[in-house]
């Protein structure tokens, strides 16, 4: 049976069915795709443990993820601007960028919130989102419609009443923490589509459930640290994301949407256990570049935190190195005499930046 005879998108869709969905969900199909979606996503995360300092990576890949996620909200800046701005809380930023910048405060509170009280709940959702919008942020009380953002056209009406919100999400809770018998990548599927049904912040749902897939990996124990930034293959494959998601609420038609998000957890995997080897390679090369040339190489951490903050400066070695400046000073420049780092005043700073990385970094 399917959804299709009981849906408006112009009437606030207080049907929406409660999880787990009704009838077969793992067909054979999805089975079969769960197996690279799984074996893809384990390479990336023991990867993650190659690497010296997982610093190296919560600093960078989740700011991509940031930027990516909020780009799907027309929400756009640059890597550079980021980078300057994650150094300092006193530069003039965009709004844009700061947006970018509360997204991954928002998902670094999820990730340490998880590991010491490992459960999704409404409260932690609302935490997220007000973490995104930098205002407090609790279950809607009135109706909301999503339009098409060119056209104006409601395209959706989530579900209204605050009850009715919180009923649903309750649901939402009990289907996320309670073993039911799907496959964990399944029910990451339905599990952010149903959120996004449900739609129940007045804005930042997007990003809010963006965030939530990256935790649930964590609270499945299938990711350590917040590294897959997914927000990048759902732009690449926008059309397809939204009409699965319209095929689920407007038909019941699971299998597509699911086997999207599998797709997408696959190819995402892969990128980015690409990345975390090339970060390897370029840190392992630094080392080659400078050894017998300068024996700030050897300061234990230095290396870790060249890669760490893409554009570092001088008060930032200072302080995670516990040295004096003129100790900082001479580091950082030895290393950019060598041509590994280059020195760039902008407005009345000094970075030094890590043009390599950089470069690796914005193709991600």
């Amino acid at each position: 049976m399917t959804n299709k005879t009981q849906f408006n998108q112009n009437t606030a869709w207080n049907d929406l069915p409660e999880l787990p969905p009704t009838g077969e969900i793992e067909s054979r199909e999805i089975l079969i795709a769960c197996i690279p979606a799984m074996a893809e996503l384990s390479k990336a995360n023991a990867l993650v443990r190659t690497l010296p300092n997982e610093e190296v990576l919560v600093h960078t890949l989740p700011l991509q993820e940031a930027r990516r996620s909020s780009e799907i909200e027309n929400i756009v800046t640059t890597n550079d601007e980021l980078y300057r701005a994650m150094t300092s809380d006193n530069i003039q930023t965009s709004p844009h960028t700061k947006e970018v910048l509360r997204y991954r405060k928002a998902l670094w509170t999820g990730m340490y919130r998880m590991r010491n009280r490992p459960i999704i709940n409404t409260p932690l959702l609302e935490q997220i989102c007000t973490r995104i919008r930098d205002i407090q942020t609790g279950v809607r009380t009135h109706e909301v419609k999503i339009q098409n953002p060119i056209t104006k056209q409601v395209i959706y009406t989530p579900p209204t009443g605050y009850r009715n919100i919180v009923r649903l999400l309750t649901n939402l809770e009990h289907f996320i923490n309670e073993n039911n018998g799907l496959q964990p990548l399944v029910k990451m599927a339905i599990m952010h589509y149903q959120f996004e049904a449900i739609h129940p912040f007045t804005d930042g749902n997007g990003r809010t459930g963006r965030i939530l897939n990256i935790l649930y990996l964590i609270h499945q124990e299938l990711l350590d640290v917040p590294i897959l930034y997914l927000s990048r293959y759902f732009i690449q494959n926008r059309s397809e994301y939204y009409r699965y998601l319209r095929e689920v609420t407007e038909e019941g038609k699971w299998e597509q949407w699911i086997l999207y998000v599998l797709a997408a957890v696959e190819q995402t995997s892969r990128e980015t256990a690409q990345t975390i080897e090339s970060i390897n390679t370029l840190m392992d090369n630094v080392i080659k570049q400078a050894q017998g040339k300068t024996k700030t190489i050897e300061r234990e951490g230095f290396v870790d935190l060249l890669f760490k903050w893409p554009y570092c400066k001088i008060n930032i070695v200072e302080r995670e190195l516990e040295c004096s400046r003129i100790t900082a000073t001479k580091y950082l420049n030895e290393i950019t005499e060598l041509g590994l780092l280059e020195r760039e005043k902008i407005g009345r700073e000094y970075y030094y930046i890590n043009k390599n990385l950089v470069e690796l970094l914005s193709n991600v």
